[in-house]
């Protein structure tokens, strides 16, 4: 039996394709590809470009959520006020906690954005108003609320994140 499927098995001769022996593609029929695949890239680059730049601003937007998100967590779990300072000339965001009547950074880094975006902030309906406090049930103070942070690009792209007072966060494009 292990015989039998050791065999060889005959096949029969492929039919002649009427080629001399050489197998491939002529040039010009490379020439034609390399022209197909050549304005195929002009075409999607500059879609592949802007997508680039519209992703660094849907980032900007969601770490931005996930910090206050996490300043509110804090503030809830250590039952003390959350202050989120953003600030749109240095293209960063500060969470700091109250500790003896003072704002204490916690954590000690901050939040850089990207040097391409462009940022407006407005805390409670005034656009000099850059702080954004939260409270220890985890609450927007109301004269901060609502807060509306809007990411630009350069290429026109935006996202929006809006902080009402109840503490929900949202992400629009």
């Amino acid at each position: 039996m292990t015989r039998e499927l050791f065999q060889e098995t005959s096949h029969a001769p492929l039919p002649h394709t009427g080629h001399s022996g050489c197998a491939g593609f002529s040039m010009s029929e490379l020439m034609v590809v390399l022209g197909i695949a050549g304005i195929l890239v002009t075409v999607a680059l500059p879609s592949f470009l802007n997508m680039g730049r519209r992703d660094s601003v849907e980032t900007a937007a969601y770490d931005l959520q996930r910090t206050i998100s996490l300043a509110r967590q804090k503030a809830i779990a250590k039952r003390t006020q959350y202050r989120v300072t953003v600030d749109p000339a240095g293209l960063y965001c500060l969470v700091e906690k109250r500790e003896a009547g003072a704002w204490v950074p916690d954590p000690a880094d901050t939040l850089t954005f990207r040097p391409n975006l462009t940022m407006l902030v407005s805390a409670g309906g005034q656009m000099s108003n850059n702080d954004i406090v939260i409270e220890p049930q985890g609450t927007v103070l109301a004269q901060d609320a609502p807060a509306i942070i809007t990411f630009f690009n350069d290429c026109g792209d935006s996202t929006r994140v809006s902080l009402v007072r109840t503490g929900r966060i949202r992400v629009r494009s």
